[in-house]
């Protein structure tokens, strides 16, 4: 008897102590989100709670100019964490369709109405 009340009491703590992310719907949060400063870098969010992040290399390389990271996500109130493939963990502040990560960077989520947006010529800042 003893065994099933810490069980059940162990079970009690691990749901309410799980991230909000395990078994929520994530369709709300998920989408693609881009960088305010540069739209050629974005954050994808998958409602299956796995995520592609891509970002310009610093300082600038030419042959290959951007990084691509892949991994899972939870959500936490407003905090989102992106847990890397490699174990590296990275968190930010989601709030409605921003997500502004630790250096301060706000990546603005992709609305549903700029499916066919042709994008601007990109300029290299570097040579």
């Amino acid at each position: 008897m003893r065994n099933i009340v810490f069980a059940m009491a162990l079970l009690i703590c691990f749901i309410c102590l799980a991230p909000r992310s395990f078994g929520a719907d994530l369709s709300g949060v998920s989408g693609v989100y881009l960088c305010h400063t540069d739209d050629t870098q974005f954050l994808t969010l998958r409602q299956d709670a796995t995520f592609v992040l891509r970002q310009r290399v610093k300082p600038p390389d030419k042959e290959k100019p951007f990084m691509e990271f892949t991994g899972k996500y939870q959500l936490n109130g407003e905090t989102l964490t992106l847990i890397l493939d490699d174990g590296g963990i990275a968190e930010g502040q989601l709030k409605g369709s921003v997500f502004t990560d630790a250096q301060g960077d706000a990546w603005v989520k992709k609305s549903t109405e700029q499916k066919d947006v042709v994008r601007p010529k990109y300029k290299l800042w570097f040579r």
